[in-house]
C-alpha cells in the first residue's frame, strides 16, 4: 500500500494512529522505518539503517551464536558476518524472519516513511537498483507468500509516479491519497479548540474561523501554527501576515533562475487550481518537477495532476502576481 499526499497532510500521524488501533485487536510485529533523517548514499548505508548494524564493533562485542537485535530485523552473528561479506542475500534473511514471525502467530507489518526514493540511485545486483530488488521482495512477501503487510508513505509525487507506472507494482498495490482536512472538519476543530488543541485562553468567532479556513484551508500544521500566533496578535492581522510570508516564499523561488519560465507556469495556477500533466510541454514538465521538489506544487501521480501545496501557496501566488 502506498500512501501519498502533500506535505503535512497527516500521513505519518495517520500511520501512528493506525498502529495504535491495530495493536489493540491483532497480534502484530511492526517494523517501522523513518528515512527522513538518515543519509542513504550507498549499499552499506542501507544495511546500517535497515539492519542497524555497527560495522566497527559488532564482531568484537557479540558472542558467537548469539542473536543480534537490529530493531528492524534480527540476525545471528554468523549471518551478520555473511551479510557484511556479501555471502548471503539480505532478502533471504528478511524472508526467514518474516516466516518465523508468522509461525509464532504474529502478523508482520513493514512501514517505511519518506525518502525511499534515495534507494533509486543505489545498485545492488548488476544493473538492478536496490529499490527494484526491495519492491520485488515486497510483492513476493505480500501478494505471493502472504507473509507480511507493507505500507510505504511519501510526499514525493514523482517517486510515487515511477512506482505507479511500474506495471507489476500497479497490479499488486493500492495507492491511497491523504489530503488536507475538509471544511466541515476544520469547523468542528476550531469551534472546539479547547477540546482538540487544549486552548482555553481564547475562542474563535465564526468570522475568525472563516478567516483561518480562507488563509490555510485544511492544512493541519498551518492551522496549529496560526492558533499559536493568535496569542500574540489579532486573527485578521496574523492571517494577513502569513499570506505575505507565502508571497515572499514565491518571490524567493521565482527570482532565482529561469524566472520567465517559472512565472509562465505558475501564473496558470491562478486561473485553474488543478492542471493535468498532459497540458504542459516537456520543457515545462522539467521545471514542474523542480517546483514539486521545492514544495511549491504537489503532483498527484494517480490523477496525473499538479496543484499548489495547499491554500496558503494559492495566496502566495495570487499576491505575487497581483504585485506585478
Amino acid at each position: 500500500m502506498f500512501l501519498h499526499g502533500p506535505k503535512s497532510s497527516g500521513k505519518t500521524t495517520l500511520l501512528y494512529r493506525f498502529l495504535d488501533e491495530v495493536k489493540k485487536r491483532e497480534k502484530v510485529d511492526v517494523k517501522f522505518l523513518n528515512l527522513r533523517k538518515v543519509y542513504l548514499g550507498n549499499y552499506q548505508d542501507f544495511l546500517r539503517i535497515f539492519f542497524k548494524v555497527d560495522y566497527k564493533n559488532s564482531k568484537k562485542t557479540i558472542k558467537e551464536g548469539s542473536q543480534y537485535d537490529l530493531k528492524i530485523f534480527k540476525l545471528t552473528v554468523e549471518e551478520l558476518k555473511e551479510l557484511e561479506e556479501r555471502r548471503i542475500d539480505l532478502l533471504v534473511l528478511m524472508k526467514k524472519e518474516l516466516r518465523q514471525l508468522v509461525e509464532k502467530g504474529k502478523k508482520p507489518i513493514i512501514i517505511i516513511i519518506d525518502e525511499l526514493q534515495a534507494l533509486m540511485d543505489i545498485y545492488i545486483n548488476g544493473q538492478r537498483t536496490l529499490i527494484q530488488e526491495l519492491f520485488n521482495f515486497f510483492v513476493a512477501m505480500t501478494k505471493e507468500s502472504h507473509l507480511a503487510y507493507v505500507i510505504i508513505s511519501s510526499s514525493d509525487g514523482y517517486f510515487i509516479d515511477v512506482v505507479y507506472n511500474d506495471s507489476k507494482l500497479k497490479k499488486t498495490s493500492d495507492f491511497l491519497e491523504i489530503d488536507y482536512l475538509g471544511k466541515e472538519d476544520v469547523w468542528e476543530w476550531l469551534r472546539n479548540i479547547d477540546k482538540y488543541s487544549k486552548i482555553k485562553e481564547y475562542t474563535l468567532t465564526e468570522e475568525e474561523i472563516e478567516k483561518v479556513w480562507d488563509t490555510v484551508g485544511g492544512s493541519m500544521w498551518e492551522i496549529q501554527l496560526l492558533l499559536s500566533r493568535f496569542f500574540e496578535g489579532e486573527v485578521e492581522e496574523v492571517c494577513e501576515d502569513y499570506k505575505i510570508k507565502m508571497r515572499e516564499l514565491i518571490i524567493d523561488y521565482a527570482t532565482e533562475k529561469n524566472r520567465k519560465l517559472k512565472e509562465q507556469i505558475l501564473k496558470r495556477f491562478i486561473e485553474r487550481n488543478k492542471i493535468s500533466k498532459s497540458e504542459f510541454s516537456e520543457e515545462e514538465i522539467e521545471k514542474l518537477k523542480d517546483m514539486v521538489h521545492n514544495n511549491i506544487l504537489y503532483y498527484n501521480p494517480v490523477k496525473a495532476e499538479f496543484y499548489p501545496q495547499g491554500r496558503s501557496y494559492e495566496w502566495g501566488l495570487k499576491l505575487y502576481f497581483k504585485k506585478k
